[in-house]
């Protein structure tokens, strides 16, 4: 694991934003997943500033949806494929990039499985898979209980992780299933990149710098990756 600290949010935008035009330039082509929530944020801001500039773009490039909410009263509302259109915009939603998406229903979704995986193996697999972590240890929606032989799956959402996404949100409009790229698909990745910012992270970081796998925390699977970078905020890392 190659470990970088980032001072605060803007630090950590910058250093994985050079790192994935660093990864883009190097192969236009590549196969790539986009994580949401709050700390990739920064990071698709400063993708779309450089878009604009025209020194970056992903017109090349093959885009996989990590996870996606099945039974979301009210979708596409508060969807990850809302996120992704309002983060990432015109970066990724154009007519030259191509972007796979995964279309909620709760009476097929073995099919939308066994459907994604087949576009991820005519794709070549994931050559980048840019990541976020839960406060539990989660990647994707790989939940504690997650082994590594499992491609993309349906889950059951933990508490936890509803909190962390729908915080004050009544429970009669969450969802409480998803679909997830699974581990097998993930350490399979020819690189990975995760992020991490703000302190219910703290615990999940903690775990990676110990340097030992947690068969509960999925998050260190990744540690049996080889070219696995971590860029976290200095104030989760363990003080020395």
């Amino acid at each position: 694991m190659r470990l970088i600290p980032a001072t605060d949010d803007n630090h950590l935008a910058e250093i994985a934003a050079d790192l994935v035009i660093r990864h883009v330039a190097e192969q236009s082509d590549l196969v790539l997943t986009t994580p949401t929530g709050r700390t990739p944020i920064g990071l698709y801001r400063r993708l779309r500033s450089e878009a604009a500039a025209g020194r970056f773009d992903l017109d090349q490039a093959t885009v996989f949806m990590l996870d996606e909410y099945l039974d979301l009263p009210g979708y596409p509302t508060g969807s990850f494929q809302a996120f992704l259109r309002e983060h990432l915009g015109s970066l990724v939603f154009n007519a030259s990039t191509t972007v796979h998406t995964i279309e909620p229903s709760q009476t097929n979704t073995a099919e939308i499985c066994a459907n994604y995986d087949r576009l991820l193996d005519d794709a070549g697999g994931i050559d980048l898979a840019i990541l976020g972590v839960g406060g539990n240890g989660h990647v994707g929606f790989n939940e504690p209980g997650a082994t590594d032989d499992q491609r993309t799956h349906p889950i059951l959402l933990s508490e936890d992780t509803l909190q962390a996404n729908f915080p004050g949100v009544d429970t009669s409009l969450l969802p409480s299933t998803a679909v997830t790229i699974g581990l097998a698909d993930l350490l399979a990745a020819r690189s990975v990149l995760l992020i991490a910012s703000g302190p219910t992270k703290a615990k999940a970081i903690a775990a990676l710098c110990a340097g030992a796998r947690i068969e509960a925390s999925p998050v260190t699977h990744l540690l049996d990756h080889p070219d696995f970078t971590v860029v976290a905020e200095q104030a989760l890392l363990p003080a020395r």
